[in-house]
This record gives C-alpha cells, structure tokens and sequence, in this order.
C-alpha cells in the first residue's frame, strides 16, 4: 500500500537550504516535518524569529534548557557559546550527568547575568512554579538580553488553568492529569498549566520583562500548524 501524503517545497531556517515540508499526519505541530532534517514548525518558528530579530544570534551567549531536536542540533553546529541544560532527578544541580549539565530552571545555579538569550521550547506547561522560573530567567540574562520560548497558548481563553501543583511533597492534580512526551522520561512530562491570554500579564507581573508574540505562518518556510507563536521577554 502507498500513503500519499501532502508535501510542499520551501526553505528550511534549519537546514539553511531548500527542502520538502511533508505533512505526516492531521496534528501539524508534530507532524508537519522537513524532510531533510526532520524539525516540526515550532521549532522553525523560533529559528525564524531569531532570524528576524538577533541576526547575529550565532555570536551570541546562548542557553538552551530541555533541548531536543533539531534546534539543539543546529545550535550546537553554528554556536560556539552555546550551552544546555536538562533536569534530572537526583543529580546535583550545577553537576554533568552524560554529558549534560543539571539546572532546576526554578532555582539554577548560573551567575547573574550570564546569556545573551535563554531558550525554552515547550517548557512552561509543565513548570510546577513557574514565577520563580521566569525570575530565575530573567536573573541569569544579561542587560538587554531576551527569553525566547514556545509553549501551548491558548490565547482565545482569557484566563489561564492550572492543572496540577506540588502539596507537599506529592502532587495534586487539579485536572485530569496530561502528559506530554519527554526525550530523557519515558513517563513523559506532566502538564502543569494551560496557558491563557494572561501569559503576557503574568510574566510582566512577576519579573517586569515586557513580551512581545509574534506568529507567522508561511507554507514556503514550512510555518504551518498549531500554536506556532513565538514568545520574545526581554530584560531592560
């Protein structure tokens, strides 16, 4: 049997060349892939951003925390300053477990002003505080310097849902408990909150860094699917 899938020709940030987007299945966000490097459209939406906004980014200090993908893989070829980060159970903060520095984005152990740009990709809906993360981010960017993140958002809703919390030293879910995929827990990672239109309010509110969200969908750089909006904080 032949599966004919839908495919368009484009640019892939990624790649830095031409390529065929290929639409593997009806959920865009994970399914929409480039055929030459296999990213999916968020990730070329940050690539994109960056592109746009910090052409320089590749001279830039750059951390990544819970990198996966081809983003990492293209940071890690075009980027001699750039560094990453995983949480793992167990491991000291601050310490390499196989190669990969630990950091708890909630309570890091970088200096003040260390990076130029913080990069999270679909992080913060599973952050249990995630005031004290946005804080901890701000506090380890340099003057100027900007977060740059994905995350689900559901901006049509006014009002963002908490799903689950810490109660001690259990969690309690609020909602039926989600779990999204997770590169280093084959639990995968549970999600913490829906995010609403007060995502910009509640960042502003908690670290005074002022955000600004950018959306561009164009088939011809594979930019095509669901919550593709792009987040830029920056710390003034």
């Amino acid at each position: 049997m032949v599966n004919h899938f839908k495919s368009n020709s484009g640019y892939c940030v990624i790649c830095e060349k031409e390529t065929t987007f290929i639409e593997y299945g009806e959920w865009l966000r994970d399914c929409y892939l480039c055929k030459t490097c296999g990213s999916i459209p968020r990730q070329r939406a940050l690539i994109n951003v960056l592109n746009i906004f910090f052409q320089n980014w590749k001279g830039k200090i750059i951390h990544e925390s819970s990198p996966a993908g081809a983003t990492t893989q293209l940071f890690s070829r075009t980027c001699k300053n750039y560094t990453a980060s995983q949480y793992f159970n167990n491991i000291p903060l601050g310490q390499d477990f196989q190669g990969t520095r630990c950091e708890n984005l909630e309570c890091m152990t970088f200096s003040d002003d260390s990076f130029d740009i913080f990069i999270t990709q679909d992080v913060f809906e599973h952050v249990m505080n995630p005031e004290k993360a946005f804080k901890e981010i701000k506090r380890v960017l340099k003057s100027g310097g900007v977060h740059i993140f994905t995350v689900p958002w559901y901006h049509s809703s006014p009002a963002t849902v908490q799903r689950a919390r810490v109660d001690g030293d259990s969690i309690e879910y609020l909602k039926e408990p989600i779990y999204h995929g997770n590169p280093i827990d084959p639990e995968g990672s549970l999600v913490t909150f829906d995010w609403g239109m007060d995502l910009i309010e509640f960042i502003y509110k908690h670290t005074n860094m002022c955000t600004i969200v950018y959306l561009q969908k164009e088939k011809a750089l594979g930019l095509e699917a669901e919550f593709l909006h792009v987040f830029i904080s920056r710390k003034i």
